[in-house]
């Protein structure tokens, strides 16, 4: 429990430092999820082209939820197409809320919508020049995930 709380407040004071040095953003790409709801089936689909292999990046995933989503926590499976057609498959759980149901990140104006950002992939040069592809899909239990609202990718380099 413990080991759980230090490693989300050493990864949002990595992100705050990241931030905070005005990194410069290589990509940054939301989706909006369905008003009715993000089906098991339904894929946010990202596209980047990348033409710099020297520049070291954070890949980092937002996402955006209401109040009302019944969860701490959200887990997403996310398929990386480099532009060899090679492809990645990585599992991510971002934590979206603390133990006392208190959410992580911005809030909007009225405080129902929380905006998230989550690492990915940590100081990572890309291997080839083009097109990535990204794909999200929600790997939740749910067949249509209610309170999240928008899910999307950052790419920023790191000096």
């Amino acid at each position: 429990m413990i080991k759980n709380k230090m490693v989300i407040l050493s990864a949002i004071s990595l992100l705050m430092a990241l931030f905070s040095c005005g990194p410069s953003v290589v990509f940054d790409s939301t989706v909006q999820v369905p008003q009715d709801g993000w089906h098991k089936d339904t894929v946010a689909v990202f596209k980047s082209e990348i033409t710099s292999l020297n520049e070291s990046c954070h890949l980092l995933l937002q996402v955006n939820n209401s109040k009302s989503y019944a969860y701490s926590n959200i887990w997403l499976f996310v398929d990386a197409v480099f532009p060899s057609g090679n492809v990645q498959r990585d599992t991510i759980e971002c934590t979206l809320a603390n133990d006392a149901g208190d959410w992580f990140g911005k809030s909007n104006m009225s405080g129902d919508q929380f905006k998230s950002i989550h690492p990915y992939k940590l100081n990572i040069k890309f291997p080839e020049e083009g097109l990535y592809k990204y794909y999200l899909i929600q790997g939740m239990r749910d067949t249509v995930l209610s309170g999240i609202s928008e899910v999307g990718i950052k790419i920023i380099e790191v000096e």
